[in-house]
């Protein structure tokens, strides 16, 4: 359950909307409920509004799914299906203050969705929920809770592993991982790099995105997993989490077993390049990749993929993962608020399995189906390896943590300087840390 203060955030994404506008298991059944669709059976269009592509993200198979069960509802898909959230939730911030009519609104993260319930454009679901018998979190994976209250269902369910390119490992002599420390990982990042004719092949590769300058903390770290600790009060940098994490990136920059971070950020690459075109052997990453890794109609798969558990700080510790999740909410001011619950509970259940693009959040759904429908969708099934994407999948604990400050954007602008201080200019890891800590702490501060 998340508990944060939005105040500040919630102005200015409210200045900013108006000038935009002006300008312009409870369950048993394991069955998702029907809801409430009002007195009669006139037939009603709900909008939903996301960023996905159509077709290719198989939304026009689960919108014919859901209007075949529920004939009196209609779904109206709206989308610039461009997978741009940014641009996304510019467009839906600037519909809701042109009066627009919305019904289902997705939120790729908790963060984006928590500014627009400050907004009041997000309608409590208890209600719904406990007419239904519902519980949560018994329900779902993902803890979509906000000061106590539902204001969406968990879609898909993302959490890490590692993925490997078979033929490397194989080549380096090395077993696939069941069990391992970050340590460990980076001995397999040394023994898979490869240089032969001027061209490296590094062991891994660690992507632009901030959080993999405290990987460690954020991805498997259940409790104080962020920037701040969870209460929002204090900065969260001078712990064993993070400083682990820069002395790994430090040591794969010293080995030369990483891909080189000035090369990362100076040409822009990004992971998908290049670990499908084996530019690195082994990659830190969700499982929201792994339709992609059996080809698709613009990148084929050349390789066998192979999975391991995400590694851990220590080898005492549980195997386990942070989950992400999409959430569904439904619009405060829909005209149809009642089918609008109905579909995000079906697709919540029933109709994210029958997508076949993600792994649900929804507790009850067969995991093996699911993994069977994903692979078999994909172009050259046989480079996925189910065998060990399974055992991932039932060994790694999902934990749910807390959503970050509103703010922390802005926190991790700080972290980031400070991090690009010691990976391009020298600067000493507790220097790092310390400078980070201190200026965190301020901005904190100045937000109470």
């Amino acid at each position: 359950m998340i508990r944060i203060n939005r105040r500040s955030l919630a102005a200015s994404l409210i200045i900013t909307t108006m000038l935009v506008a002006g300008c312009s298991s409870g369950n048993t059944d394991s069955k998702p409920s029907t809801g409430e669709q009002g007195s009669s059976n006139e037939q009603v269009t709900i909008k939903l509004h996301n960023w996905y592509a159509k077709k290719t993200d198989n939304w026009d198979v689960v919108i014919e799914a859901f209007e075949k069960k529920y004939p009196n509802i209609k779904v109206e898909f709206n989308s610039a299906e461009d997978n741009n959230s940014n641009e996304y939730y510019k467009k839906l911030d600037l519909a809701a203050a042109s009066g627009d009519e919305l019904d289902v609104i997705m939120f790729s993260n908790m963060t984006f969705l928590s500014q627009r319930v400050d907004l009041g454009m997000v309608e409590p679901l208890d209600d719904y929920l406990a007419k239904d018998n519902i519980n949560l979190t018994e329900e779902y994976t993902a803890d979509t809770r906000i000061d106590g209250k539902a204001y969406g269902l968990p879609g898909k369910s993302s959490q890490s592993f590692v993925i490997f390119n078979e033929e490397h490992l194989k080549e380096s002599g090395l077993e696939l991982p069941k069990d391992w420390t970050w340590d460990e990982f980076m001995d397999y990042a040394k023994a898979l790099t490869k240089t032969e004719g001027g061209k490296t092949r590094y062991g891994t590769y660690f992507h632009s995105w901030p959080a993999f300058a405290y990987f460690i903390q954020n991805f498997g770290r259940a409790e104080n997993a962020n920037l701040t600790t969870d209460d929002g009060t204090t900065a969260n940098i001078d712990n064993p989490y993070v400083r682990k994490t820069l002395e790994l990136r430090l040591r794969g920059e010293a080995e030369g077993s990483a891909t080189p971070y000035a090369e990362i950020v100076s040409q822009k690459l990004n992971y998908r390049p290049q670990y499908f075109n084996q530019d690195t052997s082994m990659l830190a990453m969700g499982s929201f990749l792994v339709p992609e890794l059996g080809g698709t109609d613009t990148v084929p798969a050349t390789f066998r993929t192979v999975f391991a558990p995400l590694p851990k700080l220590n080898a005492g510790d549980e195997i386990a993962s942070n989950v992400g999740s999409d959430v569904l909410s439904v619009y405060s001011k829909s005209k149809h608020k009642d089918e609008a619950y109905t579909f995000i509970r079906w697709f919540s259940t029933e109709g994210i399995v029958l997508q076949g693009k993600a792994f649900p959040s929804w507790k009850n759904a067969d995991l093996n189906q699911v993994v069977d429908a994903m692979v078999a969708g994909t172009k050259t099934p046989e480079m996925i390896d189910k065998e060990s994407l399974l055992y991932v999948l039932n060994h790694t604990k999902a934990n749910s943590a807390k959503v970050a400050v509103p703010y922390h954007a802005e926190l991790e602008k700080i972290f980031m300087e400070e991090f690009d201080r010691m990976m391009l200019s020298g600067q000493a890891l507790d220097t790092t840390v310390q400078n980070a800590q201190t200026c965190i702490q301020k901005v904190i501060d100045s937000k109470s």
